[in-house]
């Protein structure tokens, strides 16, 4: 099971925070159903990821991959694995197939997530 690496959230967060507009976490494959906006410019940190287990009510996926969605300053967006344990399966963009009028919309706009470097 893939659950929320919250260190990691931090971590990217606080090297991207001069730059970042806001910052949500979620479920790559859901992320309609599943993002939280955890971080934003004017606010700082809306969530304390020190003392949360869980986004929107779930704590990771057996099947969905839990990211980060970062907003930059000009429009641009970028999108990283945010997860901790094993890869058990990923329907990857496939749940593009399968979602409904509210979430098709949604998931054809969000970049394929990638590994975080810095």
């Amino acid at each position: 099971m893939k659950l929320y690496d919250f260190e990691k959230a931090k971590q990217i967060i606080g090297e991207k925070s001069d730059a970042i507009v806001s910052a949500s976490l979620g479920m790559q494959e859901d992320w309609f159903w599943t993002a939280e906006e955890v971080f934003n410019k004017e606010d700082g940190f809306l969530i304390d990821l020190d003392e949360v287990t869980k986004i929107a009510g779930i704590d990771g996926s057996d099947w969905a991959t839990p990211v980060i969605r970062l907003y930059f300053k000009g429009d641009t967006e970028k999108v990283f694995n945010c997860y901790t344990g094993g890869n058990t399966g990923n329907i990857g963009m496939s749940a593009l197939c399968t979602s409904g009028p509210l979430s098709r919309p949604v998931q054809a706009n969000i970049p394929e997530a990638e590994e975080y470097k810095k």
